[in-house]
């Protein structure tokens, strides 16, 4: 990722030291956990029926987030993730579950690292542009209006991905590329063919 007004357009949190025995174990409890959730949205319109309405489309993926009242759906929290993440580039073929995101509940909490490095969580940058929120480095607009005479850019709350499906980078690789997108699809597609 690149930067923007002079902020990097993601930052990190955690820290990078390499993860302990048990801090391995709770990251393996994490995927396997979040793998047997998800597989209840298999279908996208699984996913639109239980609440998940809030679209972010970038780079061959949809990011669908829960928009209801409920919280638990903020935070680390395998029984019901923030958002899921599908692929939705893929001629000839419905969209591909990869993984969920998991979103912490305000702008200033931080996710727990419950795999130590393993589990780092990231932000990205909210610029102001063209009267709407838009997320720096994809020139993904969120819901909502701003001023850019009065806008002050700012950080998303922190989030993690876990994917389901072979990803490059890792399991929780917040690589959003066209090209990490693709390899996903490729390796789910081989699987089943």
């Amino acid at each position: 990722m690149g930067t923007t007004h002079g902020l990097p357009d993601m930052q990190m949190y955690g820290s990078t030291a390499p993860p302990t025995a048990a801090q391995v174990v709770a990251a393996a409890q994490l995927i396997q956990a979040t793998d047997t959730s998800l597989k209840r949205y298999a279908n996208v319109q699984a996913a639109f029926a239980a609440g998940y309405t809030y679209v972010l489309k970038t780079n061959g993926e949809e990011h669908l987030l829960y928009n209801g009242p409920d919280p638990a759906y903020q935070g680390l929290n395998p029984q019901d993730p923030s958002s899921l993440v599908y692929a939705i580039n893929v001629p000839n073929h419905a969209p591909i579950l990869l993984g969920a995101m998991y979103i912490m509940g305000g702008d200033t909490q931080n996710g727990p690292q419950i795999g130590g490095g393993l589990t780092r969580w990231h932000s990205h940058l909210v610029t102001c542009v063209n009267g709407r929120p838009t997320i720096a480095g994809f020139g993904v607009q969120l819901r909502g209006n701003c001023d850019p005479a009065t806008w002050q850019n700012r950080y998303t709350a922190q989030m993690l991905h876990v994917w389901v499906v072979p990803y490059p980078g890792g399991v929780f690789s917040d690589d959003l590329s066209a090209a990490a997108t693709n390899s996903a699809v490729q390796a789910v597609l081989a699987q089943h063919s």
